[in-house]
């Protein structure tokens, strides 16, 4: 009697984040090599080195999956520095792994470098100043991956996307790392791709800083209170969000 083998399911890889919960605090800290200039300022370590690389890998190929363009159109992935540094230079590395092992298609990439400066007035309109691109007009027609490190508020994002839509691009997806769930505000952003979504935690590491300290921190790390207050630099509570 003739069998038939089942086809296995297609691997799906998933868009949305992974969602660490609100009472989650973290790994305890003496289970992992952590700089010794920054052990007494932590609390706990939220997310290991190792899973967001491997978070970044799955994202990596979701992406190289879902976005079909062919020479001589190219992907431009726009770095939404400082903080987004980290995540997109390991991304652009690993959608360049899968460029290198895939016989069957690849994704043609360009790069890019931005700063954001976000400015509010009085009547709650917003103004945005992109710094970095030379010419925004190039961006015409063309596709556009944005890639931030974390999305808290959505406030900057909405701005960002909004002002680049201006130059008329054929297509603008957004890739971040982290959102943030916080119960005082409603986020206004959905990223197309996410790694994690993180609680109301004030987090460090992997190129998110505090007042410049910590980006040479692997791992997703929630701050101590005492060491929020000895980063904090005088006059500086008001927080640009993003």
């Amino acid at each position: 009697m003739a069998t038939t083998s089942k086809q296995p399911e297609k691997h799906h890889i998933e868009s949305s984040p992974l969602v660490i919960s609100d009472s989650f605090e973290g790994y305890p800290l003496n289970f992992f090599n952590l700089p010794l200039h920054y052990r007494d300022d932590l609390k706990s370590v939220l997310i290991p080195y190792g899973l967001v690389q491997d978070r970044i890998e799955a994202l990596a190929s979701r992406i190289f999956s879902d976005l079909h363009i062919h020479i001589p159109e190219q992907l431009i992935c726009m770095c939404v520095l400082k903080g987004g540094y980290r995540f997109f230079s390991d991304l652009v590395s690993k959608i360049q792994n899968e460029n290198r092992l895939r016989n069957d298609r690849s994704l043609p990439m360009s790069l890019e470098f931005i700063r954001v400066r976000s400015y509010i007035n009085d009547h709650s309109t917003d103004q945005t100043e992109i710094i970095g691109l030379s010419d925004l007009n190039s961006l015409k027609d063309k596709h556009i991956l944005i890639v931030e490190d974390i999305i808290d508020t959505g406030v900057t994002m909405v701005a960002l996307k909004k002002e680049l839509e201006k130059f008329k691009p054929k297509t603008i997806n957004v890739v971040s790392l982290f959102t943030k769930r916080r119960h005082d505000k409603k986020c206004i952003f959905k990223p197309d791709y996410s790694g994690f979504e993180v609680p109301d935690h004030f987090i460090v590491g992997y190129a998110l800083d505090y007042n410049e300290y910590f980006r040479d921190l692997e791992h997703i790390c929630v701050m101590k209170e005492s060491g929020i207050s000895k980063y904090k630099v005088a006059g500086g509570d008001k927080v640009e969000e993003s």
